[in-house]
Formats: structure tokens, sequence, C-alpha cells
């Protein structure tokens, strides 16, 4: 992790023919440059996330291109800024997709209730044809005759009926509200599940984005090993080491390689994790857009909120905290509900009807009810009671996760801000380690060209400037993401 490192005043020799020769050009030599060219170069310039994309992979053993085959989604670039790449998953995900489904189905709830206000019509028609066929025998033809004769008969009847629900003691209306809150906690907790994915995807995509850096510094490591590969290799020529210190620096080297590999795997991993975390299949080609330009060389120093003023936005903004206490307003309805069980009933019900009075169907009269029916409940074996404790139950189990939901929004912003600050102060420690670290290998190295320092003193400021490359570049992303879950803590991530 670290920038295009030029060293100053050292002459690299050619590669020997017996030196390990890797089938990419990350292990060429880094090129030769005067100390003036060196000494304007900036060492906290760490290498783009574009360099570490276009190695092979791996760098070194055997390709299986079969397995890292992509495809393009449709409607999906190949590159994507995070707006876009949330864009995409609200869009795609699966789990968001029932989640309206929940939606619609409390909605369907709402109606559901709602229709017990609604009067009850109907309309009945009923055309009705019957016979009886005679039969048995009989001593004279006259009677034969008549008892074999078919009897027949039809009615007509149809009829219109009404029945209003006139008054039930607010029971409906309490069913009404209940399933009214209920359908706006589960919109709330859609909401939340958006921002969920929201933050998912902000963490794949800046987690991706670091190990695109992490390669590509990875690669300029490896460059800096085999730089001081050759410089050992030209000091032995020249008598000035002895030969053992080569194989101590091979075996930095190798290392180097070692972890060029790993970090590409990582990489391809994390490739397949973004992708999926968009609702896209595994082998789709989408990457991240870099947007830490900058972050290398300064530390954002905006002013943060103050805890009570971002807990009161998070307490307004988050879905989660609407959820819950909707959650509540919606068992205080069905408890509302549940103490009208023993109310009186009055409902308004009327018919007309016609109906045929002859045995052809005809001569039609009219017919027709009106009535009120009033219910006095006085005794249902308890069934009101114990419904009246069970929803006192459940408010009070609503009402304490209403607590626990608040009590984990403060965590989570107070918890949030701290990261901020605390990632704000690494960055700019990182930085600095980074810079000083480069200038050290440069001199150290310079130093052993001309017999001022020793082979274990390179190996040393080599791995030092690796521990500092590795923390530059999570410092730099890990400041992101903190500055994600930061708006995912205050329910701002999808403004």
């Amino acid at each position: 992790m670290m920038a295009a490192i030029v060293l100053a005043a050292i002459v690299t020799p050619p590669v020997p023919a017996t030196a390990p020769v890797p089938r990419t050009n990350v292990a060429q030599a880094a090129p030769q440059t005067n100390s003036s060219a060196a000494a304007a170069a900036d060492p906290a310039t760490l290498p783009s996330v574009e360099s570490g994309l276009a190695l092979p992979y791996p760098a070194y053993g055997s390709p299986q291109p079969q397995i890292l085959t992509t495809r393009r989604a449709a409607g999906v670039p190949a590159t994507v800024a995070l707006a876009d790449a949330i864009a995409i998953a609200i869009a795609r995900v699966p789990s968001l997709a029932a989640a309206r489904g929940e939606v619609a189905l409390e909605d369907a709830s709402v109606a559901l209730a709602r229709t017990g206000l609604a009067p009850d019509v109907s309309i009945s028609a009923s055309p009705k044809y019957s016979y009886v066929q005679g039969g048995g025998a009989s001593a004279s033809a006259t009677s034969s005759a008549a008892s074999a004769a078919l009897f027949s008969a039809e009615s007509n009847s149809g009829s219109l009926s009404l029945s209003q629900l006139i008054f039930d003691g607010g029971q409906i209306r309490a069913k009404i509200d209940a399933a009214r809150l209920t359908r706006d906690a589960a919109l709330a907790t859609y909401r939340r599940d958006a921002q969920t994915v929201a933050f998912n995807v902000a963490d794949a995509y800046y987690t991706l984005l670091a190990d695109e850096r992490t390669v590509a510094v990875d690669e300029e490591l490896l460059r800096e090993n085999i730089v001081s590969e050759n410089l050992v290799r030209a000091q032995i020529r020249a008598g000035t080491v002895a030969g053992a210190d080569l194989s101590s620096q091979l075996a930095t080297t190798a290392n180097a390689r070692t972890t060029l590999v790993s970090a590409q795997g990582t990489l391809q991993n994390d490739r397949v994790a973004f992708a999926t975390t968009l609702g896209l299949p595994a082998d789709t080609d989408v990457l991240p857009r870099d947007d830490t330009q900058g972050l290398e060389t300064a530390t954002p120093a905006g002013p943060l909120p103050a805890f009570a003023n971002a807990l009161d936005t998070a307490y307004m903004e988050r879905p989660d905290v609407a959820e819950a206490r909707l959650t509540v307003a919606a068992d205080e309805a069905t408890l509302r509900g549940a103490r009208r069980g023993l109310s009186p009933t009055l409902s308004f019900s009327g018919s007309k009807g016609l109906e045929s009075s002859n045995i052809g169907g005809g001569a039609i009269r009219n017919d027709g009810t009106l009535g009120f029916t009033v219910s006095i409940p006085i005794y249902d074996q308890g069934i009101t009671r114990a419904n009246i404790a069970s929803s006192r139950a459940t408010v009070a189990i609503a009402n304490a996760n209403a607590a626990t939901t608040r009590i984990t929004v403060s965590q989570d912003v107070r918890q949030a801000l701290i990261s901020i600050v605390s990632d704000r102060a690494v960055l700019d420690q990182t930085r600095a380690a980074y810079d000083s670290a480069v200038i050290s290998l440069r001199s150290t190295q310079g130093q052993y060209r001309v017999g001022l320092s020793t082979l274990p003193s390179i190996i040393q400021a080599e791995a030092t400037l690796t521990s500092a490359a590795t923390n530059i570049v999570n410092a730099i992303y890990t400041l992101r993401i903190a500055e994600n879950n930061l708006r995912y803590a205050l329910g701002t991530n999808l403004q």
C-alpha cells in the first residue's frame, strides 16, 4: 500500500538470468531516476485502484480464467458511484421486495378492517320448477290415465337485503386503528430495511475499494523489494557485501509476492460480495468508483454535530424509532378494542322481496321486512377479560421494546461519532508514518549502496513501509465506512 516509490541515487543493475522472473511486469525493477526526480516525488500519493485491477489473477501461479469469467447485467454499468450502487440494490435486493409485500399485506388488512363499518347489501333471485310424476295400477282405464299424469308447478322469488351496524362500542374503530398503525409500522420497517441495504452496499463498496488499493500498493511494495534485491546483487558483484545477504532479501521478496497474491484473492472474493449485495448474480461485472481522492493528503476537518443534537436527529429520522412508537400505538388500539368486548351492539336490517303466488309462477306479490337488533352481552365465559389481560401484556412488551430501541439508537449515534473522531486522528498519524517510512527506506537503500548501512536495516525499513502502507489504506477506507455508519445511525443515509 504505497505510492510508486522512486529511489534516489540508486543505479539498479540488470536482473541476472538466474533471478526469478514472474509472469507480470510487477516483478520488474522500479525505473531508475536521478536524485532530483526522486526528491520531487510525493511520498503520500498512493497508487490508484486501477493499477491493482490491471494485474492478472493470480500474479504468480496458474491462472484459472474459467472461474473468473464475468458478464454484464442489463442496465448496470461496469463502474458505479455509491449513489448508483444503492439505487441498484434498492430495486433488486429480494429482501426488500419481500418487505414491500409485507407492507401490501398490512394495507390489505386495513381495508379488511374497514369493511366492518360498511353496509352489507345483497340481491337474491330464486326461480324454481317442481314436478311430481303419477304412477301405480288402477281398475279402470280412466283412473289409470289419471294416475300416470304429470303434476308440475313453477315459483319465482327475488329479494334485496341490507344490514348496517349502527353501534358496537367502538370495537371496529379500534380494529381499524390497530390495522392502520400496524401498516404504518410495517412501512417504517421497510424504510429501515432499505437504509440497512444502503448501509451494506456502502460497506461492501468501500471494502472492495480498499481491496483494490491494497493490491495496487502491494504491487508497489513488491517492486521495492525487487529494487533492494537488485541492489544486493550489485553489491555482491562489487565485492562489498557477502553473498548471504541475497538469501535474506530473496526471502523478503518471496513474502511480498505471497502478500500480493493473497490480497488479490481477497479482492476477487469481495468483488463477488459486492455484486450480490447489489442483488446481482455473483459473476456480474460491476466495480465501485473510488471517491476517496485526496484523503491520503488531507483529513476532513469539518465539525461534527454535538451528541445531543445528533441524537435528536436520530430520534426524528430513524424509521426503527418510528416503528417502535407505531407498534405501541397499534397495541394500545387493540387494548381499547378488547375493553369494548362487552359493549352492546345495535344494527339495522331490512329486505324487500317479490314472490309468485300461484303454481304457474305468476301473480307476483310484494313482501319485506324492516327492523333493528340490539345485542347486550352479559357473560362471555371470561373471553373479554382474557383478551384485555393479553393486550395489556402486549402493550407492556411493546413499550419495553421501544425503550430498548431508543437506548440502542443513542449507543449507535455516540459510537459512530467517536469512531469518526478516532478515524480522523488515525488517518493523520498513518499519513505521517507512511511519509516517514518512504523516506527511511529510500535513505537506507542509498546508505547500503555506499556501504553505510546493512541489509537487516533495509529489510526492517521494508517491513516498516509495508506496515505503514497497509495502515494508511485501511485508515482511508475505514474513515469512509465510519462516515457511512454515522449517516446510518442518524437514519439519513438515504436522503
